[in-house]
């Protein structure tokens, strides 16, 4: 990985950062022996050569998706699970894998990008309002599992992890690396219909029990995350403190309910 045998350009360091992704996601049989030395190799990859300007990442994400097919399902699964996983290992890491996430995002919800890029994490409420739980949980499991995973992806690259170099380093306004806590919550409650509606769904003995599980527990896991980051948000919202044992918000209903009618 001599930086004089890689010529600079999105073709090149496309093959790079794609290889590196692969050999990241190799399966084998012990597969904990070798995750430092593959996810090391994957940091090496990213960092080769680091430009972050708009119109090289956004070359550099078209050609990485024209070597990778995200029509395929699988290979989009196994994408957004790399770019979880790198998005903490460097600032070009963190740039293309959120640019190659909101990607998968438009690609799953048609949301109409024509670009490649670092985009303020409101817009995640617009995939959201085109996804009806209701209507995706009857004929949609699949699409619905790997939205919930992207979004998930997208906050853990962004806003629920650290952006501290992408605004020192790039200088990325800080509003469009933050989740407004109002945002926040209404995603809480689309995940809270998701698993509401999927436990009744679980009584149901066909053919779809086991995505129905995958489903549930992604969602639940996010939800997790998400409350993690509301909770002294709710804490404003609600005058005293009302949590349940386990951590989460109390169903009761506090005193002034009518100011929280936009939340249902």
């Amino acid at each position: 990985m001599s930086r004089e045998e890689i010529e600079f350009g999105a073709e090149p360091l496309a093959t790079l950062h794609v290889a590196g992704m692969m050999l990241y996601m190799l399966h084998h049989n012990d597969l904990s022996s070798t995750q430092v030395q593959r996810t090391l190799f994957l940091q090496r990859c990213f960092d080769y050569m680091a430009c972050t300007e708009e119109t090289h990442v956004h070359e550099l994400c078209t050609q990485i998706l024209s070597l990778l097919d995200i029509n395929d399902s699988d290979i989009m699964l196994n994408m957004i699970t790399c770019c979880r996983n790198a998005s903490p290992l460097g600032t070009m890491a963190q740039i293309v894998s959120t640019c190659l996430l909101w990607a998968m995002l438009d690609k799953l919800t048609d949301l109409g990008f024509d670009t490649y890029r670092l985009r303020a994490y409101p817009e995640l409420m617009m995939a959201i309002a085109m996804v009806n739980p209701l209507v995706y949980l009857q004929n949609y499991l699949h699409s619905l599992n790997l939205i919930v995973r992207v979004i998930a992806a997208l906050l853990v690259a962004g806003p629920y992890g650290s952006t501290e170099k992408l605004r020192n380093e790039v200088g990325v306004p800080q509003d469009m690396l933050e989740f407004p806590n109002a945002d926040a919550a209404v995603l809480f409650r689309w995940l809270n219909t998701i698993v509401e509606e999927l436990r009744d769904e679980l009584q149901l003995r066909d053919g779809h029990v086991q995505e129905r599980m995958i489903v549930l527990e992604t969602s639940c896991e996010l939800m997790k995350l998400v409350h993690v980051h509301l909770a002294e948000f709710y804490q404003r919202l609600y005058s005293i403190a009302d949590f349940e044992d386990d951590g989460f918000v109390s169903d009761h209903q506090c005193d002034n309910d009518e100011d929280f009618e936009w939340l249902l």
